[in-house]
């Protein structure tokens, strides 16, 4: 699957025109927003629940505040296509080095 990183830092919008908050699932993926920006989410059991996955877990990406962002493993892991991408603060780095 395709990774997302050409939405870093654009504002997403409903079809309606309304600037996207929550989840969406569009075609056997699941999008988290949080004011309109890609951004992972904390469910109540304190899990993180990433901005983007699909629903065979195949395809993961971790976003912050609309930056791939993972503190501590890959921001982008895609098992089908057998690679990982490494983000920090929107910016791409090698496996686990911080900037």
């Amino acid at each position: 699957m395709k990774d997302f990183r050409n939405y870093q830092g654009v504002r997403i919008l409903t079809e309606e025109g309304n600037i996207a908050n929550g989840d969406y699932i569009l075609d056997g993926v699941t999008i988290r927003c949080k004011n309109g920006l890609l951004n992972d989410n904390v469910d109540d059991e304190g899990r993180v629940q990433p901005a983007i996955e699909t629903h065979d877990g195949s395809h993961v990406e971790h976003w912050k505040e609309g930056r791939l962002h993972c503190d501590d493993a890959a921001a982008v892991i895609d098992t089908l296509d057998g690679y990982e991408l490494w983000f920090f603060e929107g910016q791409e780095i090698l496996s686990g080095e911080k900037k």
